[in-house]
């Protein structure tokens, strides 16, 4: 069983570090099969308001969400064979994978939930640094390297586990976000074309 917890801190180290180091990093050069994230995604969400028209395509093409898609398979796939061994980690990064690309794709196609229950997501998108707050379904590992950045005046998590509600003992031993996170002034209003 201590598979299930290490699973979960394991799936949100590589969620923080893939978005960062790999999407962010090797992303950023055009033409690789990882640019689809910086170059049609991000430009995407910015010109609709956090939405992307683009995750209504069938998921599994060779798209910026189809690529995200068989990425998250790929790494299923390759875990695979610890399952005789460690089949509660196992189980965990695959439950995790499904749940990214669910939290990230409702995120994207209804920005009103996605500002609500993922708001250090919806800062990565919206806020003036889209080089920090790397996390999607949860901001621990924003908080554990230092890279949660509040926007100024935007929505911001209730607690450092990134969930709208937590026992109040548990509230009262974490620490809170602001006391991690830092703070970035409120992006300027863009223009309407």
């Amino acid at each position: 069983m201590l598979g299930i917890p290490l699973g979960l801190l394991t799936a949100n180290a590589v969620e923080w570090g893939m978005h960062k180091y790999v999407l962010h990093g090797l992303g950023k050069k055009r033409g690789t099969f990882w640019a689809f994230h910086f170059h049609e995604h991000h430009r995407e969400v910015r010109e609709h308001g956090y939405y992307d028209p683009n995750y209504e395509r069938f998921p599994l093409g060779m798209h910026a969400q189809g690529k995200e898609a068989w990425a998250l398979i790929a790494s299923a796939v390759a875990v695979a064979p610890l399952f005789p061994v460690a089949p509660f980690f196992v189980g965990t990064l695959w439950y995790s994978s499904l749940n990214y690309y669910r939290v990230h794709k409702k995120s994207h196609m209804n920005p009103a939930w996605g500002e609500q229950r993922v708001p250090w997501h919806f800062d990565h998108h919206m806020g003036n640094n889209p080089g920090a707050n790397w996390c999607v379904t949860r901001p621990w590992f924003d908080y554990i390297m230092g890279t949660r950045v509040f926007t100024e005046g935007g929505v911001r998590e209730d607690n450092v586990l990134g969930f709208k509600q937590i026992p109040a003992w548990l509230e009262r031993l974490l620490p809170k976000p602001e006391s991690l996170g830092t703070f970035a002034p409120k992006p300027a209003a863009r223009r309407a074309a």
